[in-house]
């Protein structure tokens, strides 16, 4: 064999040996890459199987532990179904309608009340506890005061309501859809779960808010509401911030009323309400002051198209509207409030008595 023969022998070895190595790394690789991805997607699973089991936000319906979100609507129609009696006036709204006491309330009208507003409350909410009070209570006319904001309504069904059997009589809300899986899959609600899982599995957990058997809140929870501002001044000055970062033209805030499906729920509660000779009474929720101001600056083009829209609705339906939004209007002051939105209760019983006086007598 020349040495020639024996280099192009020996190069050919070498060669064959480069390529196996080369295709052994290409194999790891490829392996490392699938095991990762598989790990990967499968600590993806575990986080989606532990965030819908705890379900903190109560989207997928699982009950099977308590909910870091407040199931105050839940909590509520299970007040009015013990009822003995169906209330003469019902509460309705978001958590600014909370502060509303049926005893107070009664004692300017002589009328029994029930505070059915909730948490994020809105058109939907309403609608439901219309509707079930009326079932629960046939033949009786009632009277309404729903606290809202600018806006006025949302047409959209919040988990929290559409899980509960009795409020499917009468909505129709999503299902447990990608979109919910992509916020079961967030880090936000796997730290929700994790404390949920901490104080209510490993612990025995305990709500700090509680309600009369009149829907209202306990002195004792008013301290631990969501809304309860350390710092009033601090609160008003984030909010300053907020209205001055995202200033909208008429055309824009038309434009955020312009969906009929927005208003659908109202329209259908309004209805319902008018066919039984009920007229309800409106709210317009108080705005602090300075934040008032701020939006009045620039013209307030949110107020402008609402105010438009109630107008529309005032040419098919009954109801009263009470604009509070202006806190001189019904002797507020700048000093009860629990945060920059939120009157606490001593403003709301100046509230209430300006709505009362204000509400054509339908009330009374």
């Amino acid at each position: 064999m020349s040495s020639g023969q024996a280099i192009a022998e020996g190069g050919g070895v070498l060669g064959s040996s480069a390529l196996a190595a080369e295709a052994s790394a290409a194999v790891g690789q490829h392996r490392f890459l699938v095991g990762f991805l598989g790990s990967f997607f499968a600590v993806l699973a575990v986080v989606l199987a532990f965030n819908i089991i705890v379900d903190p936000f109560a989207l997928a319906g699982t009950g099977i532990v308590p909910t870091a979100v407040e199931p105050d609507r839940s909590i509520k129609l299970d007040l009015l179904e013990h009822l003995k009696r169906g209330p003469q006036i019902l509460i309705l709204g978001d958590s600014r309608g909370r502060q509303a006491e049926p005893s107070f309330l009664h004692r300017l009208t002589g009328h029994t009340a029930f505070n059915a507003a909730v948490t994020g409350g809105s058109a939907p909410e309403a609608y439901v506890f219309v509707r079930f009070a009326a079932d629960r209570f046939p033949h009786q006319k009632r009277r309404y005061i729903w606290f809202t904001d600018i806006g006025l309504a949302s047409g959209d069904v919040q988990p929290q309501l559409a899980q509960d059997p009795r409020a499917r009589r009468y909505v129709r809300g999503p299902s447990f859809g990608l979109g919910d899986v992509k916020t079961y899959l967030s880090t936000e609600a796997t730290k929700a779960s994790v404390r949920v899982f901490e104080k209510c599995v490993l612990a025995a957990c305990h709500t700090r808010i509680h309600y009369n058997p009149d829907g209202s809140l306990t002195k004792q929870s008013l301290h631990y509401l969501p809304e309860h501002a350390k710092s009033l001044s601090r609160a008003v000055r984030a909010r300053l911030a907020l209205v001055r970062a995202h200033r909208e033209t008429l055309a824009q805030a038309r434009h955020d009323l312009a969906d009929p499906r927005r208003f659908s729920y109202l329209e259908r509660m309004l209805g319902f309400m008018n066919k039984r000779g009920e007229v309800p009474v409106i709210v317009l929720n108080p705005i602090y002051p300075s934040v008032l101001a701020a939006q009045e600056k620039d013209g307030f083009p949110a107020r402008r198209a609402t105010l438009e829209k109630i107008a529309q609705l005032h040419k098919r339906f009954r109801f009263v509207l009470v604009d509070c939004e202006n806190i001189r209007t019904w002797g507020g002051t700048t000093d009860d409030w629990s945060n920059a939105s939120h009157v606490n209760r001593a403003n709301m019983r100046r509230e209430l008595r300006y709505i009362v006086a204000h509400s054509h007598g339908v009330l009374r």
